[in-house]
């Protein structure tokens, strides 16, 4: 198992080309959030916008809006019953993430199918936190999916979606059931020393704290990696990037902190991204 370190920030995250604008760097759709779950759509943009994504859009319920464009002006915001627009909206993305705080409703299964049968292969979509659970409960195909995939599961998630208990979860089982499930697809399984599979390789961060046992945390990460596939394109290597940032970022603040908070680490990271650019 190859261990991720500091050395993959480097090889990710360059220095900004002088010319260049918003559209350069990524267009986002997070399609997230709930009536009871409308932090999970904040703290993900949150993370896209700070982690340097060019466009963020959050499809979600409208009476979030207000919240949102309070806390994070620089997204736009959709209502994600009006399929037609979010339909458009998917078209226009570069990345895709569906299941942030969005919940099992008919209309979030909707949503989950809009986005697997519209999507190109020159888009990524990031299926986390209830779109994993709709997929497992649902047993939606993804295992024909054209755009890149990216799957965010904690071991609770991934022993739905693979029926591996968590103390079946090896590493041999896990690749053994994504070659099943979704063989193309990259897995992210999030833990201590959270794994990362793809392509028959399997990569384990060196970073992360128990500071970051809180809620929002999952969210924040999900933001990140669509953030860096926005700006630097889909590979293993991005996705380990941003995994390792996430961590990296967290360790840096739990020396001086018992917990830390989501709106912490996202505060944190155009930061830490330019101190890694310019070295």
């Amino acid at each position: 198992m190859q261990k991720i370190d500091k050395s993959i920030l480097t090889q990710v995250i360059k220095p900004r080309d002088p010319i260049s604008y918003k559209g350069n760097f990524g267009k986002i759709l997070i399609i997230a959030g709930s009536t009871h779950f409308g932090g999970a759509a904040i703290m993900s943009a949150s993370a896209a916008v700070y982690a340097g994504a060019g466009l963020v859009t959050v499809a979600t319920v409208p009476e979030k809006f207000a919240a949102i464009n309070s806390r994070l002006p620089e997204a736009m915001t959709i209502d994600y019953s009006n399929l037609m627009d979010t339909l458009d909206s998917i078209k226009q993305s570069d990345v895709i993430v569906i299941g942030p705080g969005l919940g099992t409703s008919s209309t979030a299964n909707s949503l989950v199918q809009l986005v697997i049968d519209h999507t190109n292969q020159s888009q990524t979509i990031i299926f986390d936190a209830s779109a994993l659970t709709l997929i497992a409960e649902q047993n939606i195909d993804i295992s024909k999916i054209s755009a890149n995939v990216v799957l965010t599961p904690h071991q609770g998630e991934w022993n739905r979606l693979s029926d591996l208990t968590i103390k079946d979860q090896t590493p041999e089982n896990n690749q053994r059931m994504l070659h099943s499930l979704a063989p193309n697809a990259l897995l992210i399984i999030k833990k201590h020393l959270s794994e990362i599979y793809y392509e028959g390789s399997i990569s384990q961060i060196t970073a992360g704290n128990a500071g970051m046992a809180t809620g929002g945390m999952g969210d924040t990460l999900t933001g990140i990696i669509a953030a860096f596939v926005g700006q630097f394109d889909f590979s293993q290597d991005t996705v380990e990037a941003a995994l390792f940032l996430h961590s990296y970022v967290a360790d840096k603040l739990f020396k001086k902190n018992y917990v830390i908070l989501p709106e912490q680490l996202i505060q944190e990271l155009p930061k830490t991204m330019q101190k890694i650019a310019t070295k």
